[in-house]
């Protein structure tokens, strides 16, 4: 139980990666906060949790509108008084070339994918500030890597723009100890990856749970050394 008695948010926590996520964490003692939207991934994540369900709360909140997430910090926060882990993963992903991409798309990716980055730090920054301590996980992706996204722009770029964010916070934050860590992982073994794309070799996908454990090191005081790291996790593709 190495994360007894620490406060996790984790957005996002009720999709494949962030319930592995939030599973993993209140398992290992932590309290554990998740925003959803679908009442009923909710249920589908608690009824998982099991033994470790006590250490789970969660509240209907759009991380993507500033008013939610004020308000879902501060029940975090009257609940259980701190917050010690942020963990990014609220996202989403489209397809298309550059010329391709609509308005619209390319503002729901950066909605998606950065704006709820930037909103979850903009509230929970300040109290880690003030309790110096904290530690931020965001969620890029590693199909950005050695000039890679063609074919994604939308996607690629928000998801390049949060490494980016991630590597200022960490210098940002470095006095507080408050560390930043962007994990960019491969394709993940998902029911809906596995649904899009059927004739893929699952093998060398990287399964969520093993995102998680890499996710688990960099909160964990193991890493305390390694105040600011991007960390491919790619599976053997």
């Amino acid at each position: 139980m190495d994360f007894q008695d620490r406060v996790a948010i984790v957005t996002g926590g009720t999709g494949a990666l962030g319930s592995a996520v939030a599973l993993d964490l209140a398992g290992s003692g932590a309290r554990v906060a998740v925003p959803y939207i679908v009442d009923e991934e909710w249920a589908a994540l608690e009824k998982q949790a099991d033994a470790a369900r006590k250490r789970l709360w969660g509240a209907r909140a759009d991380f993507a509108k500033s008013a939610d997430v004020g308000r879902f910090i501060a029940d975090v926060i009257a609940r259980w008084g701190r917050i010690d882990f942020l963990i990014c993963i609220a996202g989403g992903f489209a397809a298309g070339k550059i010329h391709e991409t609509s308005e619209e798309s390319w503002d729901s990716m950066f909605s998606l994918n950065l704006r709820t980055v930037y909103l979850a730090a903009h509230a929970v920054v300040p109290l880690m500030i003030k309790q110096n301590f904290g530690r931020i996980i965001t969620i890029s992706s590693g199909a950005i890597l050695n000039g890679g996204g063609a074919g994604m722009a939308a996607y690629a770029v928000s998801k390049g723009a949060v490494r980016q964010l991630t590597e200022i916070l960490a210098k940002e934050l470095r006095d507080y100890d408050i560390h930043a860590h962007c994990v960019l992982p491969g394709t993940m073994d998902t029911r809906a990856n596995r649904h899009a794309m059927p004739s893929a070799d699952f093998s060398k996908w990287v399964s969520t749970e093993d995102v998680a454990r890499v996710i688990h090191f960099l909160l964990s005081d193991d890493a305390r050394a390694v105040q600011s790291v991007s960390v491919p996790v790619l599976g053997n593709g």
